[in-house]
């Protein structure tokens, strides 16, 4: 993320170029100033020029309507109130619009408005996820019929420009695409109209290297607008390259080179491009939990937790590590800073049925074990649905179908099959790893250890003293650790033997002093997401500040702002009430795992029992407590203080309305003596 780094390191070791992938600065004019023509070290790429147009949706608008290309009705804004001005000049119809950051892309900076009331918390998450802090409004052309194409262009800076064909991105969820072909299966000529708009705009620009002109075709009526222009390689430039054969990469490599032409780099295309060798479609496995709104899934992927299919006709681009490495047990973490894409399946046949076909074969043999959820059923399901052969989906039709899609490909992927296959390739990639494996612990049954528990320094005062107790685990159910252990164990703590089963939650770094709510506990608010903190309700903020300090929360107000792949997800209040408190490690800037403590809220329900019921309840719990302490045996003592300790806020948050809080401290601190 830092140019200066990168151009660092470059000069450092001495490299002769930089590909910017596709990755966040594959658009950054600041990047491409860095490496200047004629320099020790070339970018591979556009030209600065066009960058800074092209990285700009504005300057890729005006471009546009300079050269006759439609867009839909849009402006620069830079409130909320500007936005609202914008849908007041609209026609009686405006909404929906969309609101988009200049420098977005990816779903990210870009949010549907389709009433008036969203305008507010739309025009801020964009703003927070737009690194220049600028957005535009657009009237959006979402829905039935409107369909995502874009053009494959490629020119060497000389004049001298062609197209690869066309593809198709409608299978989308929330702007971020998730299947695509090549070439469209729209008619042609709905689409040759597009692909003389993107060679009209790439002319002007003069333009070098790969780039992507982005349009939306209705497929009943036939009118298009243009989007936006990619310059840069794609994530679904692999379809390109099977229906054209093209090694896109290696085209720009070969462009960059002092007297790379059109017609060294592309001799086939120099003059008109060949026809379309069949069809490709790519399917992106992604590590997001369909059933709980594409919710991303952290956590740790080992090499003998997946099973990538194989074939004629099929291509796996992955980042994660499969079968024996001589190098050891090459774990894979999914974490939240970047995108959640696990591989791209890409499967190429003569014709489009074909390739669906393939398609559906390769899902029916993709195997990921493990806690991370995948949206392998929903591809699936995808491309077994009617509407899919029938060319019927569009721009919304994955979210509009998404139950039904997810039944679908449930049953196209038996669970028990899934699970057979797996439970036996895992067991005999474990066993061809267990002499490399660096990151299993080795647990026997008889294995012992001393437990020491001391109350955090936070929490106490210095004259705490630390409680050790002994711990043998006297049977082992399960050994996955650290994703998975449970057996038995003996314990001084209790002369019974327990059953224990120990599952982590999230392998995503969190704070040191992040506390996990009690999800039986109707005051405990959780976080449903893992992901950075980068905004706070006030109410949070002042509990945090000063705990004497209590601000209610509406129900359905904001509670946090939660960034998760650069992408910011809003946690609203699950009910109206006051902020007790909020959780250990809850602060703007911190990272925090799913299942974190956010607040302790009074409800509003409980200000409605009268006060008398409330104080007679109060008092009788004041007296029995202690009572209760005193009568029970002795070790079943530290049980009953650990239980207290633990929900010591929650007894001094609900019994302070009973007898004030002056009145419940004497008691807990008599109770903790």
């Amino acid at each position: 993320m830092d140019p200066q780094y990168i151009a660092q390191v470059a000069e450092r070791t001495g490299c002769t170029h930089v590909h910017p992938g596709y990755g966040f600065l594959s658009e950054s004019p600041q990047l491409a100033s860095l490496f200047p023509p004629g320099g020790a070290v070339t970018f591979v790429g556009p030209s600065l020029e066009t960058l800074q147009i092209a990285s700009d949706k504005m300057q890729s608008r005006s471009l546009a309507i300079a050269n006759g290309v439609p867009v839909a009705p849009g402006a620069h804004v830079s409130s909320a109130d500007e936005v609202r001005k914008f849908v007041a000049n609209l026609d009686t119809d405006a909404f929906p619009i969309v609101i988009k950051a200049l420098d977005g892309g990816g779903g990210r900076g870009i949010r549907l408005v389709e009433t008036a009331e969203e305008i507010d918390s739309a025009f801020r998450r964009c703003l927070g996820e737009s690194a220049s802090h600028r957005v535009f409004v657009e009237k959006a052309f979402v829905g039935s019929g409107w369909r995502h194409v874009e053009v494959q262009i490629i020119g060497d800076g000389r004049g001298n420009i062609t197209h690869l064909w066309e593809r198709e991105c409608s299978v989308q969820r929330r702007f971020q695409k998730l299947i695509e072909m090549a070439p469209s299966t729209l008619p042609r000529d709905a689409v040759e109209p597009l692909i003389e708009a993107a060679l009209r705009m790439a002319r002007h620009l003069n333009y070098k290297s790969l780039g992507t002109f982005e349009f939306l075709v209705n497929s009943r009526s036939k009118d298009w607008i243009f989007l936006e222009i990619n310059p840069r390689i794609q994530v679904e430039h692999t379809v390109t390259e099977e229906i054209t054969g093209v090694d896109l990469v290696r085209a720009q490599l070969l462009l960059s080179l002092p007297y790379g032409t059109l017609q060294i780099a592309l001799p086939a295309y120099s003059t008109s491009p060949p026809p379309p060798q069949g069809h490709a479609i790519q399917l992106r496995v992604v590590a997001e939990d369909p059933r709980s709104d594409f919710r991303l899934s952290t956590g740790i992927i080992n090499p003998s937790d997946v099973i990538w299919p194989h074939g004629r006709g099929l291509r796996i681009d992955t980042w994660i590590a499969t079968g024996p490495h001589p190098r050891g047990n090459l774990q894979c973490s999914v974490g939240v800073d970047f995108d959640s894409l696990l591989a791209k399946i890409i499967v190429h046949g003569g014709s489009f049925q074909e390739a669906t076909a393939r398609a559906l074969r390769a899902l029916s043999e993709t195997y990921i074990k493990g806690d991370i959820k995948t949206n392998v059923h929903v591809l699936a399901g995808v491309i077994a649905h009617r509407d899919w052969s029938s060319g019927g989906s569009h721009t919304r039709w994955l979210e509009e179908k998404l139950g039904e899609l997810v039944q679908l490909g449930t049953k196209q992927l038996p669970k028990a099959d899934r699970d057979s296959t797996l439970v036996t390739a895992g067991a005999i990639r474990s066993t061809q790893e267990t002499g490399s494996v660096t990151g299993t612990i080795l647990l026997q049954p008889g294995a012992s250890f001393q437990l020491t528990l001391t109350p955090s320094s936070e929490q106490s005062g210095s004259s705490s003293q630390a409680q050790r107790h002994s711990l043998v685990i006297t049977s082992i159910g399960h050994n996955a650790f650290p994703n998975e252990l449970s057996g038995t164990i003996s314990t001084s703590l209790t002369p019974t033997p327990l059953s224990f089963s120990l599952t982590q939650l999230s392998s995503v770094p969190t704070s040191s002093q992040t506390e996990f709510a009690n999800m039986a506990d109707p005051s405990h608010v959780a976080s449903p997401i893992a992901g950075k903190i980068v905004e706070l309700h006030p109410a949070l903020t002042a509990a945090a500040e000063d705990s004497n300090v209590h601000k209610r929360v509406v129900e359905g107000e904001t509670l946090v702002v939660i960034s998760v792949m650069k992408m910011e997800s809003v946690v609203t209040a699950p009910r109206g009430g006051e902020v007790v408190r909020v959780g250990r490690g809850i602060k703007e800037g911190n990272i925090i795992g799913e299942g974190a403590l956010l607040c302790m809220s009074f409800m509003d329900e409980i200000r409605k029992i009268p006060p008398v019921t409330r104080f007679l309840c109060g008092a009788s719990l004041g007296v029995t407590l202690p009572v209760m302490l005193q009568i029970v045996s002795p070790y079943k003592v530290i049980f009953v203080k650990e239980l207290v300790t633990r929900r010591y806020e929650v007894w001094r948050a609900f019994t302070s309305f009973f007898l004030g809080s002056s009145g419940i401290n004497f008691i807990f601190d008599f109770v903790m003596l």
